[in-house]
């Protein structure tokens, strides 16, 4: 059956890779699609990632899918169905599934990430099945909190946390790092063997390890066609990270946080030149390609939602996967629109660690997107929070929120 699956991918990956289905969806063949649960696997060299999606109204002039992540669900209303073609534009990110209806029950295509250059991967998609690696129950239990280290034979190494959640059917939980968190994932335990995967849009991930006791042992992380790394980790319920509040900070012989820098449109600005006084700023350095970006932006219009405009200010300054302004600002857009936020942002540059440090050389460092500093009404820095821990993290979350909302009463009642 494997194989048979193979040889119809390869017979329609150069015919669907191409093809952009007519926005039309009076076709009357778009009934044979199923609707209901799908499950997605993308193929990466020898293994597979897969994910699941919902697909709704397939019939009709307005068919939805929805991509599921533990509990996550991330819906895209841009679904087109065309005689034999799906495409799909998910929100947020400039990446789109784009497939061929090989039948009722089977699609094959890829998965296209526009923002990286020739970046696609295939993927087929079969129907009715609502697991993700394996339908199959497990009488073995895990643990649900382990000190993790990636990259523990190399240089590079860092620490992390995963969190779980087990029931016998599958498992759910996260990877937290001091520069953000690994979002939703989704999985099962299969002869002894752990495996988690999430796909956001953005991002593909896939990790699986051996279980052996109370340690993770032979972990793998692949991220897509371009990274990949080698993980383990104990049961640890005492291990932590730094505080993100204690990551980046203000040099000494500054008093200040400034730039220079293109806006939306082009004309280069200064703190001086925003309108900026008297106002509590959250300036959130960020870029469109970062699912822990979209997360703290949408977490700090809910934060700000309450107060006035005029009381508070979300800066962005986007670091992106292009050194063009007009490229970056279509991708900054869309974000800002699929979250209902302004379409108003500065921008930094093509992303990496040298063009930040020059942008912001009062700071020792920005090793993270997001990284937000917290202005007030003074001018001064009262808060830089490096990373993101987003709502796939449970209780680190609730008191990101929780402890914001509070900084952000006292900043509004003090006097400019």
């Amino acid at each position: 059956m494997r194989k048979l699956t193979l040889i119809i991918l390869i017979a329609a990956l150069s015919a669907c890779q191409n093809k952009e289905p007519n926005a039309d969806n009076k076709d009357t063949s778009i009934k044979l699609l199923q609707n209901g649960e799908w499950r997605f696997s993308l193929k990466i060299e020898n293994e597979e990632l897969p994910f699941n999606v919902e697909l709704s109204n397939v019939a009709s002039k307005d068919p939805k899918a929805v991509i599921l992540n533990g509990d996550e669900r991330i819906e895209s209303s841009q679904v087109t169905i065309k005689a034999d073609s799906i495409w799909i534009r998910l929100p947020v990110f400039d990446t789109e599934l784009r497939g061929k209806i090989e039948s009722q029950n089977l699609i094959t295509g890829f998965w296209i990430n526009k923002t990286r250059q020739n970046y696609s991967i295939p993927f087929v998609a079969e129907y009715n099945k609502n697991f993700r690696f394996t339908p199959a129950k497990t009488s073995t239990v895990i643990k649900d909190r382990y000190h993790v280290i990636f990259g523990p034979n190399s240089e590079d190494q860092w620490d992390a946390i995963l969190l779980l959640n087990q029931n016998p059917n599958k498992i759910t939980g996260t990877f937290i790092t001091e520069t953000g968190d690994y979002r939703y994932l989704e999985g099962n335990i299969m002869n002894d063997k752990l495996y988690l995967s999430t796909f956001d849009g953005s991002h593909a991930f896939l990790f699986h390890a051996d279980i052996d006791g109370d340690s993770l042992i032979n972990g793998s992380f692949v991220s897509g066609i371009h990274y990949q790394a080698d993980w383990l980790g104990n049961a640890d319920t005492t291990f932590t990270l730094r505080k993100p509040q204690d990551l980046t900070y203000l040099k000494e012989g500054y008093e200040y946080l400034d730039f220079k820098l293109p806006n939306e449109n082009g004309d280069t600005v200064t703190w001086d030149d925003m309108n900026l006084a008297n106002k509590v700023v959250i300036v959130d350095i960020m870029g469109s390609w970062c699912p822990n970006c979209m997360d703290a932006s949408a977490s700090l219009k809910e934060l700000t939602a309450s107060y006035n405009s005029d009381e508070i200010e979300i800066l962005p300054i986007a670091f992106e996967l292009t050194s063009d302004l007009d490229a970056a600002r279509k991708r900054i857009f869309k974000m800002q629109s699929d979250l209902g936020m302004k379409k108003k942002f500065l921008f930094g540059g093509y992303v990496s660690k040298e063009k930040a440090a020059d942008t912001f050389p009062m700071l020792n460092k920005i090793m993270s997107y997001p990284t937000l500093i917290f202005i007030g009404k003074d001018r001064e820095i009262k808060q830089i929070y490096t990373g993101f821990y987003g709502p796939g993290t449970g209780t680190y979350y609730t008191e990101f929120m929780s402890n914001t909302k509070k900084l952000l009463d006292r900043l509004v009642a003090e006097e400019g």
